[in-house]
């Protein structure tokens, strides 16, 4: 073959090569413009920071092996106002491919600075994301390295985009929901649920466990939606659901990372997640209902956490914290156990957030979430 052949050859080698980077790199680029809409890093104050997120390579790996995850699922049109109706801790270690889950009642009593004792869903309504964190890093003396806050619409467009989620429904549910006015039946076994019946799936609790039943609902659906996306954990599938994502999420994690995180993961499902128990008890202060976490049972919780960071290691050096909520963990452990919650319950009257073998059948109730 002559010189010239062989260099026009190479040439036509060369363009769709060209051509696949330059799609590549559109997504990248795209993906990186979607996220500065969902990504909201908080000072201090609250406030979004004045300097913009700019590309930089996703290619280099990740600082540690463990990282913590503060999922806050928000009962407002508005992802960036309202209550945390839904508050899950999450330890994810990417070399065992594990997740630990730690669901925390939103009406568990708790110090919230600047407002005393007070549910734990309210920290939210009172300093956004920065605060929340700060007040589960806190209680549970635990450093929280990135948040994710959500509405309801994020989640049911999510699921839409998805094409339904498959889910496993653990009875029979018949009811009103309180706020669509919408009447909802689910009937029980495995079905696909667009995003409507999804959210109402996660958020009913007009059985007898109420907010016991409904955090365990919740557990389920993130597990569903951590196996039912494997598929979608590269650049050109993420960009889909960041369109999406952009009036219902609000998160710390910059989209390097975000992406590096899809990479660490790509293949972790919901068989990989396990749950951290938690016991509590109702009780009534001053008319008001609340969930009620022992000084032992909370020690006992940040002991696991703990485990679970430093059972990660470190690879290279440790990340710094970005948000407002940042603290000395073991510090913090020893401010509670000198005089943090100390309301004593009856063991025999707490209740357990973690999804057991079976789901109990309860009686049907009309009751919205």
């Amino acid at each position: 073959m002559t010189t010239g052949k062989k260099r026009s050859r190479l040439k036509w080698l060369l363009i769709p090569l060209a051509a696949l980077l330059l799609f590549g790199g559109y997504y990248v680029w795209n993906a990186y413009s979607s996220w500065n809409q969902v990504y909201q890093e908080h000072n201090q104050t609250g406030e979004r920071p004045v300097e913009p997120v700019s590309p930089v390579p996703v290619q280099e790996p990740l600082n540690k092996t463990t990282y913590s995850f503060l999922l806050l699922g928000v009962d407002s049109g508005n992802v960036e106002k309202g209550r945390s109706d839904s508050n899950m801790l999450a330890v994810a270690n990417a070399q065992t491919q594990q997740i630990s889950l730690l669901s925390i009642p939103r009406d568990t009593y708790l110090p919230i600075q600047g407002h005393g004792k007070e549910k734990l869903a309210h920290a939210y309504a009172y300093g956004g994301a920065g605060l929340a964190v700060k007040t589960v890093e806190d209680f549970l003396a635990t450093p929280v390295d990135h948040y994710v806050a959500f509405n309801f619409n994020g989640v049911q467009k999510f699921v839409d985009a998805l094409g339904g989620l498959s889910v496993d429904v653990e009875k029979d549910m018949d009811f009103d929901d309180r706020i669509t006015h919408k009447h909802v039946y689910l009937k029980k076994g495995r079905q696909t649920l667009n995003g409507e019946q999804t959210l109402n799936y996660a958020r009913y609790r007009g059985d007898a466990d109420g907010d016991l039943a409904r955090m365990r609902r919740q557990q389920q659906v993130v597990k569903e939606l951590l196996t039912q996306t494997v598929n979608y954990r590269n650049v050109a599938k993420i960009n889909r659901f960041l369109k999406i994502m952009g009036d219902n999420v609000r998160t710390d994690i910059p989209i390097r990372r975000l992406l590096q995180f899809a990479g660490a993961f790509s293949t972790l499902t919901g068989s990989q997640v396990d749950t951290i128990p938690m016991e509590a008890a109702p009780s009534s202060i001053n008319g008001v209902s609340y969930m009620l976490i022992t000084a032992e049972e909370r020690r006992r919780v940040q002991a696991q956490l703990q485990a679970l960071i430093q059972g990660g290691g470190q690879d290279r050096a440790p990340e710094p914290v970005t948000h407002s909520g940042s603290i000395n963990s073991e510090s913090s452990a020893d401010a509670i156990r000198s005089g943090g919650l100390t309301d004593s319950v009856n063991r025999s009257g707490r209740s357990t957030f973690g999804i057991p073998p079976g789901f109990p059948d309860f009686p049907q109730s009309r009751q919205g979430p």
